[in-house]
């Protein structure tokens, strides 16, 4: 199973000389669990074009999807832009599909995906009208909003959802086209595309991985991911 970590550029200075950019990777503490625990498949972070060697890949959390990856301008509110990321999700994510590989993206993994398709994403949500979804307090805890979520009974997220009708939500942006060969499949109240899926493939807007500690349909998604639909006990 292959993943993505989030990176950041740090300073550095080499024998007291000047200061040299160097690239900082971490992976959020939760999923090196989620990777070795599902099923017990080992998890390794993604190179540009893994190719053939992945069974099945998780295109996680993160920053803000560079918006000329779907032809629009940057707003003032778009935050922890990763180019080098982005491309590296991008090349994945296009020849998994191409492979028919599964792929379970989360929160901007689900965004990305959108993306990869040749779909869109709403900057801003709250500019756009749609409040509720991250609390911006600087006191509150990741992904502390909740919102109930309604799923296309004819679909995958339903099933992986198994009943769960309300979810976490931590995401100032969203998903306006789904992109080609995917479709949305669960949504928030005001409308909000909570989920987007085709074969082989999951988006999900929620962290399933921060509420499975007290409700373990939230590891569904990951058993979907390296089992597929039939590791889904009911």
């Amino acid at each position: 199973m292959g993943t993505t970590p989030s990176g950041r550029v740090r300073s550095t200075r080499a024998g007291g000389g000047r200061p040299r950019p160097r690239r900082a990777f971490s992976l959020r503490a939760a999923w090196p669990g989620w990777s070795t625990t599902a099923a017990g498949r080992a998890g390794r972070c993604l190179r540009p074009d893994p190719g053939g060697r992945l069974d099945c890949l998780l295109l996680a959390g993160g920053g803000d999807v560079d918006p000329r990856l779907y032809n629009q301008v940057a707003a003032a509110s778009l935050d922890s832009v990763d180019p080098l990321r982005d491309e590296i999700e991008v090349q994945s994510a296009t020849s998994m599909r191409v492979a028919g590989k599964r792929i379970l993206g989360i929160c901007r993994g689900a965004q990305l995906l959108a993306v990869a398709a040749g779909g869109s994403l709403i900057q801003d949500l709250p500019a756009a009208g749609f409040g509720g979804h991250c609390a911006f307090q600087a006191t509150s805890a990741y992904a502390s909003t909740r919102h109930p979520v309604t799923a296309d009974p004819n679909s995958l997220t339903r099933h992986v959802l198994h009943g769960l009708h309300n979810v976490n939500s931590h995401h100032h942006q969203g998903i306006q086209e789904p992109g080609r060969g995917l479709r949305a499949t669960a949504w928030s109240p005001d409308g909000t595309i909570e989920a987007i899926e085709g074969t082989n493939t999951l988006g999900l807007q929620w962290h399933p991985e921060i509420d499975a500690h007290h409700d373990s349909r939230n590891f569904r998604p990951f058993t979907w991911l390296v089992q597929g639909a039939e590791g889904l006990t009911s």
